[in-house]
């Protein structure tokens, strides 16, 4: 699965190159070695790429990323896998099946057929490229089928979790309910 991104109003390509010895990526086709790693300053990175080691600051607003490297801020756009996987699975609402963005691992499972789930509720962790990624539920939902379990491996597009509708119901009396209405 490759990703696009626009930088300075230019579209490239970037695709994972799975290697179990180091991570590589393919850049407008062109190999490299890179490794992103936080720094002890908020926002900062050390970014290395092919041996070259450089620091960059990073802020992000939705899709849109603002890089600083060498004084000089970058604008990416750089759209969520996880969020265009979950758009592409669920095009016409109802049941939702959550797709793994890319291949990967599972690492985590924290629920369970049946389970009613609030919006923002974990479900699954999983690992791709070494970056743990927390799948959650878009809404309140009922967990009508979990597809993997920890340990598994999956491929991009495959179900990782189902979920069904479910109206949440509350106590009119509740606190909550009260501070809606008003």
């Amino acid at each position: 699965m490759g990703y696009e991104f626009e930088l300075e109003g230019e579209l490239h390509t970037v695709h994972p190159i799975y290697d179990l010895e180091e991570t590589r990526l393919s850049i407008d086709e062109v190999p490299v070695r890179a490794e992103l790693t936080p720094a002890l300053e908020p926002g900062a990175f050390l970014l290395e790429i092919d041996g070259r080691v450089e620091t960059v600051f990073v802020a992000k607003e939705g899709d849109v990323h603002f890089i600083q490297l060498d004084g000089v801020v970058h604008r990416v756009v750089a759209p969520n896998a996880l969020e265009r996987a979950r758009r592409a699975a669920n095009p016409s609402g109802g049941a939702e099946t959550l797709a793994a963005p890319m291949p990967g691992t599972v690492i985590q499972v924290v629920v369970e057929a049946g389970e009613v789930v609030n919006a923002g509720a974990l479900l699954v962790t999983i690992e791709s490229m070494k970056l743990q990624t927390a799948i959650t539920a878009t809404e309140a939902s009922r967990v009508a089928e979990v597809c993997v379990a920890p340990g598994d491996t999956f491929d991009q597009g495959d179900a990782l979790v189902r979920l069904e509708p479910v109206e949440i119901e509350s106590d009119p009396e509740s606190p909550d309910a009260q501070e809606t209405r008003r």
